[in-house]
């Protein structure tokens, strides 16, 4: 009988790959060559030539593998939206691809990716280059664009990716920026305090602050819409001085943009002093919405207690009367976001103060979710607010007025008065909000370097060390807090639990 061999299957290592780095530099080499090349690209007005080889494109862009099949018998050379395809006048000559609403700087970066998998991507540029990958089919391309919107949108240069897809959309129609121009309205609107002071946000189009103001997701007193705006109306129109100090000329230059979109600013939500001192002495309000604007206020001052509110002076639905969604009072937040908003006030209330901000002092998510991380950047500082997101969709946490710091060389339990639990958010059938008071303040919290925040003695809820990677956060509610129907299942469904992610704030 033989003996059966073992066959051991080829290991990948590092020699396999050895050859990689020079096939791309060949690869490289071979880009905007004229020898080689069977197309040509003109690009722009000026029809810039860019080099390239067809059987390349082929194999990298769904806008040439499509016409190589199913339109073989026309002749076709490809199908780029807005473009104009010349097929090669003679044997061996390249063919010519016109594509007059393409730069040739943003294009050649997109050859470069397609012979290489390289590419830098710049703020000013991503969008540019997303719709050439959506046009010529270059679907992980875009998906690089996507996710670098994504990843990078900060309070920095939100207006200016907001600048970018409006201008494609205007310009070649690019369907692929539609969600991303909300995307960016969206969190302009969230971060609107901080957006409505950036360079970004005074060199914006009249189009662009339109679609911003006339959200109903603006995070914004409706007072400060109006400065943001008048900000914006004397940078375009040039003038530095403050309103006393405007001369007629530089009165007329500034009405010149702000009287076109003062209207899309709610003023009768507006209080009547800010209204006769900020806002009418600019002369961009007409006579009649003045006018408007103090009758308004005086049926308000003398309607009635128990009277229903006014809804309009002139109509039965007047959207200057519709307050936004709510203030970002905990600007930052991945948890209390988009549709979780609303959970912010209920917080605040909570609390003890309904327009309270939080600055965010840690996020697990980025930066780490040891407690090594979380006790390196919250200790020793009071209040805090404790934001937690499980891994089936719960939202609870826990508050504290007192700080976490070590007591003695391990740990211990310190006092806190205003302490309490709270959940905000379930999946699970009939939740319903509940906020847990602290009974025991003795045992408020707990310090213990081992373990991230933990909230009274036993404990009613404790975050595990590395605690996405496994199940020992644990919640033994009622213990030192006690509310409505308290149990262990109140915070996050379970006894042990695994963590999604958590955020913690302080006072802003």
């Amino acid at each position: 009988m033989g003996t059966m061999q073992k066959i051991h299957a080829p290991a990948v290592c590092d020699k396999v790959l050895a050859g990689v780095p020079q096939l791309l530099d060949d690869f490289h080499k071979m880009i905007d060559d004229q020898e080689t090349a069977d197309v040509v690209f003109l690009l722009g007005r000026e029809e810039e030539r860019i080099y390239a080889h067809r059987l390349i494109l082929m194999a990298r862009c769904k806008s040439f593998q499509v016409t190589a099949t199913s339109n073989k018998a026309r002749g076709d050379i490809c199908r780029i939206p807005g473009s104009t395809v010349l097929p090669p006048s003679s044997p061996g000559t390249p063919a010519l691809i016109r594509l007059p609403h393409i730069r040739a700087e943003d294009f050649r970066q997109f050859i470069t990716y397609v012979y290489t998998a390289k590419i830098i991507l710049h703020d000013s540029k991503v969008f540019q280059i997303m719709i050439i990958a959506n046009d010529l089919g270059l679907n992980d391309l875009k998906t690089a664009c996507e996710d670098h919107v994504i990843a990078t949108m900060s309070v920095d240069n939100a207006c200016c990716f907001l600048t970018n897809a409006l201008e494609i959309q205007e310009k070649v129609g690019g369907k692929c920026t539609d969600s991303f121009v909300d995307r960016c309205i969206a969190f302009i609107g969230e971060n609107a305090n901080e957006c409505t002071k950036t360079n970004g946000f005074l060199k914006l189009s009249k189009d662009a602050i339109v679609k911003i103001i006339s959200s109903d997701f603006l995070c914004l007193e409706e007072e400060n819409v109006f400065r943001a705006v008048l900000e914006w109306s004397k940078n375009q129109a040039g003038v530095t001085q403050p309103l006393p100090h405007w001369n007629e000329e530089e009165r007329q230059r500034v009405c010149k943009y702000l009287s076109p979109i003062i209207h899309h600013v709610r003023l009768l939500l507006i209080d009547s002093q800010v209204f006769a001192e900020e806002i009418e002495p600019t002369g961009a309000i007409p006579m009649e919405l003045v006018l408007e604007r103090y009758r308004f206020a005086a049926l308000q001052s003398n309607k009635l207690p128990g009277m229903p509110p006014i809804q309009s002076v002139s109509t039965e639905f007047d959207k200057r009367l519709q307050p936004r969604l709510s203030l970002n009072l905990f600007p930052g937040s991945n948890i209390l976001r988009n549709d979780k908003m609303h959970l912010q006030t209920t917080l605040n209330n909570w609390y003890g103060n309904p327009k309270q901000t939080w600055r965010l002092v840690y996020r697990a998510s980025t930066h780490g979710y040891t407690a090594a991380a979380f006790h390196r950047l919250c200790d020793g500082i009071a209040p805090l607010m404790v934001v937690v997101l499980g891994y089936r969709g719960e939202i609870s946490g826990g508050f504290t007025d007192v700080a976490f710091t070590k007591t003695n060389r391990k740990g211990g339990y310190l006092h806190g008065e205003r302490c309490f639990l709270f959940a905000l958010s379930s999946p699970q059938a009939n939740f319903q909000v509940a906020k847990y008071d602290i009974v025991k303040k003795p045992y408020s919290i707990c310090y213990y370097k081992e373990c991230g925040p933990i909230f009274g003695a036993g404990a009613d809820l404790l975050i595990a060390n590395n605690c996405n990677v496994n199940t020992d956060s644990y919640s033994n509610l009622p213990h030192s807090y006690d509310g409505p129907s308290a149990s262990y299942t109140s915070l996050f469904g379970d006894y042990n639990f695994m963590i999604n992610d958590y955020e913690v704030f302080t006072l802003g």
